[in-house]
């Protein structure tokens, strides 16, 4: 395959609706390699890949946005002023130690394992309220009556906000995931961003005042609180932290919920392994989070030069290590290529790795495998709508369908 044949393959349609055979290609011919179109290097073997999250010493959180929206029209800069804001505001995600060192601390408490568990109830509750309200009998689609709105309820309590919100985070997540997920940034959405960041940032800063006069057991107002040393995140950083929140913590969870019914179902064997093994849930969360990763990519910037599988990447360079082509890779993983639930260990890179592992990683798992423990003891003859075509999302980083249609046994 021709270096151009690649960048029109790495661009196209049906590489994000099905990317494994580029993947495939990519991993054995061209392990490091610069897709034009996005001006950056792919890398995408398991071991490479592993090592770029691992190394911050090497491979920066700093900067890769900033390069992305330097690609805007610098005249449209003062129309974006809260796109550049958020960007340009450090959060955990986009910054190296020692000022992540901080802002993980600062947030972790908020993460913390006991305040995860505590909401078990509370999802659990969730799920069946949302259930009731479900189709039975007939064709519905499960991504846009429950995958989707599901996580931004729970986002909604995680902020103490009205669980009637969850509307205003939807359209507020999907607008920053359209901007930002685009192989080139694009000034139409970065607008339409703009507007979302004016509503979300007005919402917070609501939402931020009420929790200063009036703390709850909360996720927002244990990240007010100051820290045992006395430090604390500034409004801007609270804010910014918030809508990384948002989008990361509801895209990625609701990407999983309909991935992770979507694979089962298609492979009905693994569906019924579960049925009569409903202890394998945890499990087979994990195995579709290998298999077809919420959060194909994540970026990078060179912090000096250095050379992987002998091609040779200059300080400075864009990096993009593919997660979703490493949890494929046949050297990391037995038939790798294979759903299988039955899989015991699964190192898979879905949650990233390193100091940047996904804070929100416990939550989203615990998310999902309450949902499929219900879909398995409610609906266990639950199946797809047939006929039903998959379709994805054209996103770079994240992978999710547009809809999925089931049908739950009446």
């Amino acid at each position: 395959m021709r270096t151009s044949e690649i960048n029109q393959s790495l661009t196209s349609n049906d590489f994000f609706q099905s990317p494994w055979e580029v993947y495939d290609y990519l991993r054995s011919e061209a392990p490091v390699f610069w897709c034009e179109p996005w001006s950056q290097w792919i890398v995408t073997r398991y071991e490479d890949v592993s090592h770029i999250l691992k190394s911050p010493s090497l491979f920066s959180s700093v900067g890769w946005e900033l390069k992305y929206l330097s690609q805007l029209p610098s005249s449209e800069r003062d129309k974006l002023e809260n796109v550049y804001r958020h960007y340009e505001t450090q959060v955990m995600s986009n910054s190296d130690a020692p000022e992540h060192t901080r802002l993980r601390k600062l947030i972790h408490r908020s993460f913390s394992p006991k305040v995860i568990e505590a909401l078990r109830g509370q999802i659990e509750q969730l799920v069946e309220e949302s259930f009731v309200n479900l189709p039975r009998g007939e064709a519905f689609d499960w991504v846009n009556s429950f995958a989707y709105p599901f996580p931004a309820t729970v986002i909604a309590l995680l902020f103490g906000a009205p669980a009637e919100d969850k509307d205003k985070f939807e359209k507020w997540s999907s607008d920053i995931v359209s901007f930002i997920g685009s192989g080139s940034p694009k000034l139409e959405l970065a607008m339409t961003l703009e507007q979302s960041l004016i509503e979300f940032r007005e919402y917070l800063n609501a939402l931020i005042a009420v929790r200063r006069l009036n703390p709850k057991n909360d996720l927002l107002s244990i990240m007010i609180e100051k820290s045992e040393d006395g430090d604390a995140l500034t409004q801007n950083e609270l804010i910014s932290t918030c809508i990384t929140i948002l989008f990361a913590g509801h895209e990625t969870t609701a990407n999983l919920l309909g991935i992770l019914m979507l694979e089962l179902l298609q492979n009905p064997i693994q569906w019924q392994i579960l049925v009569e093994n409903p202890d394998l849930a945890a499990q087979t969360v994990e195995e579709a989070l290998r298999f077809n990763s919420p959060v194909q990519r994540v970026r990078r910037v060179a912090k000096e030069d250095i050379e992987i599988a002998g091609v040779r990447i200059k300080k400075g360079d864009s990096v993009m290590g593919f997660i979703g082509s490493a949890n494929r890779d046949e050297t990391a993983f037995v038939n790798a290529n294979s759903f299988d639930i039955s899989r015991e260990k699964s190192n898979h890179l879905s949650f990233g790795g390193g100091i940047h592992l996904c804070i929100g990683s416990a939550l989203s798992r615990l998310e999902s495998t309450i949902v499929l423990r219900k879909l398995v003891s409610s609906f266990p003859n639950l199946t797809l709508a047939p006929n039903f075509q998959e379709e994805y999302f054209q996103n770079m980083t994240f992978r999710g369908v547009r809809s999925l249609k089931l049908i739950l046994s009446a």
